[in-house]
């Protein structure tokens, strides 16, 4: 919560595992990002390892979560063959929350996170 609240984030990543599902934490920590206006995206992990209905069910729920309208999101579950620079562009207007789903043991999904990582730019003004 320090790290939130205390040292000016960019951007908010919350990470939750595909085979578990949207937890408590999860749920707070969206609601501090909301609170403190912060940019969100996602990253489902461990797809390789989730049932299919699991993950699904899990996309599901976080969907429903970010169209609520305490989150008043649009949700973007990112493809293998989407464009992440628009996203990159457009998550700074805090309406866009691109959902990453990642397997860090086959390695699908993480080119197009990383280079969503490359094109975020920050938000606070470094000149000075």
């Amino acid at each position: 919560m320090f790290g939130l609240v205390g040292l000016m984030p960019d951007y908010s990543m919350l990470v939750v595992g595909a085979n578990m599902g949207v937890s408590r934490m999860t749920r707070e920590h969206l609601g501090i990002s909301l609170a403190i206006g912060v940019p969100i995206f996602f990253v489902v992990t461990k797809i390789d390892i989730a049932p299919q209905n699991v993950y699904e069910a899990t996309i599901d729920n976080l969907m429903k979560i970010l169209k609520s309208p305490q989150a008043a999101k649009t949700p973007m579950l990112v493809g293998p063959n989407d464009d992440v620079t628009v996203l990159a562009k457009s998550i700074s207007s805090k309406r866009m929350c691109p959902i990453f789903s990642i397997s860090s043991v086959t390695g699908e999904g993480l080119p197009k996170l990383k280079e969503f990582l490359s094109l975020v730019t920050s938000r606070v003004n470094t000149s000075g």
